[in-house]
């Protein structure tokens, strides 16, 4: 079974403990408020407990 979560929904469970959701993802705290107020879950997901971000693409320049 998949679960899928957002940080602002653990949030709510952990009482807004930022130390604490950390933790439990073994993130940063900065990362955990990076994403606290991305409730659409654009830039993140966590699936099975495990933190998934959205990362930039870097564009590649074209030599020649």
């Amino acid at each position: 079974m998949i679960t899928t979560q957002t940080i602002p929904e653990l949030l709510i469970a952990t009482r807004g403990n930022i130390t604490e959701l950390a933790r439990r993802l073994d993130v940063n705290r900065s990362t955990v408020m990076k994403y606290a107020r991305d409730n659409n879950a654009t830039g993140h997901i966590i699936v099975n407990g495990c933190l998934m971000v959205k990362t930039a693409k870097k564009q590649r320049s074209r030599h020649g």
